[in-house]
């Protein structure tokens, strides 16, 4: 979730909270007594249990909204994978595994340029590669060999699951002529 959808709920959040405690508060009759409860003309609503529900209603989705906005970006942790030792913690950035991948990919003959990206999910690391491959190979045996490349590489490496690597084959890379110019 982006950063202003976070701002948002939690302005949100923050709102019903104070709207749901001033409606609770004015049900009871705690505000009796101040300019605000008579200029509002809350003593209609003085007393009774259903406003009294309705403002934790409110407090309820406040709270609800604000929990959502301090969420977010925790699947990730910043770009790093963690784990834990007996000694402390370890911590993995998502760059250093994408220059796994590159060093993995680089002992592969036939692939001539990799684009990387690394997501996470429950089940291990995501890896996104898109890459242009030489001519006259076998596409389907070379993207077999680079995914148990890959995944093997990253694995004993970094110790993490690899759950799966997808690969686009971008481009067939043109190999470069030489003219000779008399």
């Amino acid at each position: 979730m982006g950063t202003e959808k976070r701002f948002i709920l939690a302005v949100l959040g923050i709102l019903a909270i104070l709207c749901g405690l001033f409606l609770i508060l004015a049900t009871l009759g705690v505000l009796n007594g101040t300019a605000l409860f008579s200029v509002l003309n809350l003593f209609q609503i003085t007393g009774n249990l259903q406003y009294t529900a309705l403002g934790f209603l409110i407090l309820l989705v406040g709270v609800i909204f604000l929990a959502f906005s301090t969420q977010g970006g925790k699947k990730k942790e910043g770009g790093t994978i963690v784990s834990f030792t007996e000694i402390g913690e370890v911590r993995i950035s998502f760059k250093a595994i994408e220059n796994m991948v590159l060093a993995a990919s680089r002992k592969i003959k036939g692939i001539r340029e990799v684009n990387t990206r690394i997501d996470f999910i429950e089940q291990g690391l995501v890896i996104y590669m898109r890459i242009k491959v030489l001519p006259d190979i076998a596409i389907p045996g070379l993207i077999n060999e680079l995914q148990v490349k890959v995944r093997e590489y990253v694995q004993e490496i970094s110790g993490s699951n690899v759950a799966e690597i997808k690969v686009l084959v971008e481009n067939i890379a043109q190999e470069k002529i030489e003219k000779n110019v008399r």
